[in-house]
């Protein structure tokens, strides 16, 4: 950065401060605006307005090239931003040229600390694993980051101003508990996310067997016993394993025997925080908890759930259920054939959400996952020396095929128009469609993918398809709790929920998986919530409860 940038930043900064506390009055008077019914994404997508504020004219393509900096943090499967035909046609469309900074993945966390504390700020900070929620919220507060509410209007922004019109829970998303808006989301509406873990059993098994699927916690004891005790396999080995699946796993949230506690009235999830009634609840302290360790130890008990559940990895799961001769009889996952393979996935059949011994029958709800919003997609700094311009740049993608082209890929190139539907076109050979999208593409990206844009203007996956119309049938109708959305916590917020909740969820998770494997919940029940009173769950509690009712108010 040179000097003039520097010196330029630093008078920047003062003159934000002072923008930051006149935001933050106008920000009760955007409260007032009332709800529009136009532009909807499309429309104002196709006609950015002139903007009024700084003489930058937002009407692409800008007369005279402007240069902006960005920094981003590539996914894995990402090659250089500069030669994605997504940023070439964009170039095109707007004339504004982008001089990436995209930092390997692997790298990510270590070079985006060294760049914020350097000084050396880009323009802006692109994509969804650019900056952390803590970072927005830090950077936001010293100044570094640019409140960006005072640019969300119908001149400036009209896509995203649109957006958040139409769904006001965004705004509450978006808005630090500082009343300012640092960044921008990425929003990708589908059901998929609605329950990330699904239940399946082998119906050729069953079928041998001539058992029907199970609709009860006994019934699967059952079958599980059948499976182990029968060969299903037909290999004359003793080698099935009859129900396998992962505890505790981040990716995704997929914790489906916290699923499976609802059989007795309340579902639990990998930090066991849920909302309730608008009351933000503790599971894993709960009666129904402890009733659920002590049933589904039997299983373990009994052979019925493998035990290197509680231990293993994907990879480990994966290898327990691909392969020619089969030895897996159930699992928890996504989909069925990311663990048994492609080949293997029609031999497995979707399990519906079981009753439990007394007629209990939840099933978790990802609140959070469902809505499918990041906030934290774009960031623009106080180095920026076009911020009208640079949000206008940015509004665009908030367009709708613009939205769908950053996250599947251009059209003419990834996607192809058929009668009005965009759809996914052979990847090169050597390429999975998957790579081929990631190559052209940020996908990790701000964008708005709506609901209503699956099965109308972007044809929807046939995988997608089959997990969505599983959740309805199977899982939705039991859907009682739900997980604490994605809120933004405070600086002390976010620091006191990491000390509390690692020792606390340390505890719970290594007591549970004992409890699983030897037993002996009932006589431990009350030690063990001495401990957690000790360990002040009531604090954690309350803390998520705070900012939950501060999210809930800014809606």
């Amino acid at each position: 950065m040179n000097n003039r940038r520097k010196k330029l930043l630093v008078s920047f900064l003062s003159v934000m401060m002072s923008v930051s506390v006149l935001s933050a009055c106008a920000g009760n008077n955007n409260d007032g605006v009332e709800p529009s019914k136009e532009p909807n994404q499309t429309e104002a997508a196709q006609t950015p307005e002139s903007t009024d504020g700084g003489g930058e004219q937002g009407v692409f393509p800008i007369a005279e090239k402007v240069t902006l900096e960005m920094v981003t943090c590539k996914h894995p499967n990402n090659g250089p931003f500069e030669e994605m035909d997504f940023f070439k046609q964009y170039e095109e469309k707007t004339n504004v040229q982008i001089e990436w900074t995209d930092i390997e993945f692997a790298q990510c966390e270590e070079q985006r600390n060294l760049i914020l504390a350097s000084g050396e700020l880009p323009d802006a900070f692109y994509g969804t694993l650019a900056l952390t929620g803590n970072d927005v919220i830090n950077y936001g507060g010293q100044g570094m980051l640019v409140p960006l509410e005072q640019y969300i209007t119908k001149e400036t922004m009209p896509n995203l101003t649109a957006l958040i019109e139409q769904n006001p829970k965004y705004k509450a998303m978006l808005t630090a508990p500082d009343g300012h808006i640092y960044s921008l989301p990425s929003i990708r509406e589908l059901m998929l996310w609605l329950s990330p873990d699904m239940m399946y059993l082998n119906k050729e098994w069953l079928d041998k067997l001539e058992l029907a699927v199970p609709t009860t916690t006994d019934e699967l004891r059952t079958v599980l016993e059948a499976f182990k005790t029968k060969d299903p396999n037909g290999n004359g080995k003793n080698d099935e394993i009859p129900f396998s699946f992962l505890w505790d796993f981040a990716n995704y949230n997929v914790m489906g025997i916290g699923s499976l506690f609802g059989t007795f009235g309340r579902a639990d999830s990998a930090n066991h925080i849920f909302v309730e009634d608008g009351k933000v609840v503790f599971s894993a302290k709960e009666p129904e908890y402890m009733e659920a360790i002590q049933y589904f130890h039997s299983y373990f008990k009994d052979g019925l759930f493998d035990k290197e559940s509680l231990a293993q990895d994907r990879n480990q799961l994966v290898g327990k259920g691909s392969g020619t001769e089969q030895r897996l009889g159930g699992f928890f996952s996504w989909n069925a054939f990311s663990v048994v393979g492609v080949d293997n996935d029609p031999k497995y059949v979707l399990v519906p959400a079981l009753k439990g011994p007394d007629g209990d029958q939840v099933w978790r709800k990802s609140l959070g996952n469902n809505q499918g919003v990041n906030p934290f997609a774009f960031s623009m700094t106080a180095a920026n020396e076009h911020p009208e311009l640079t949000m206008q740049w940015i509004d665009l993608s908030y367009a709708t095929d613009t939205s769908i082209e950053a996250g599947w890929g251009p059209i003419g190139t990834t996607l192809e128009d058929k009668g009005g539907t965009l759809t996914l076109k052979e990847a090169p050979a050597g390429l999975t469609t998957d790579q081929y999208v990631f190559k052209t593409a940020p996908v990790e990206a701000p964008y708005a993918i709506l609901e209503n844009t699956y099965g109308t203007r972007l044809a929807m996956a046939d995988k997608d398809k089959v997990k969505i119309d599983g959740i309805k049938e199977n899982y939705l109708p039991y859907m009682t709790s739900e997980t604490f959305p994605g809120v933004l916590f405070t600086a002390e917020e976010s620091q006191k929920i990491k000390t509390l909740d690692t020792d606390i969820n340390s505890y719970v998770n290594q007591t549970s998986a004992k409890w699983l494997l030897q037993g002996g919940v009932e006589g431990e029940w009350d030690k063990y919530l001495a401990d957690l009173q000790k360990m002040k769950v009531e604090e954690l509690i309350s803390i998520y409860q705070t900012a939950y009712d501060r999210f809930k108010s800014a809606q």
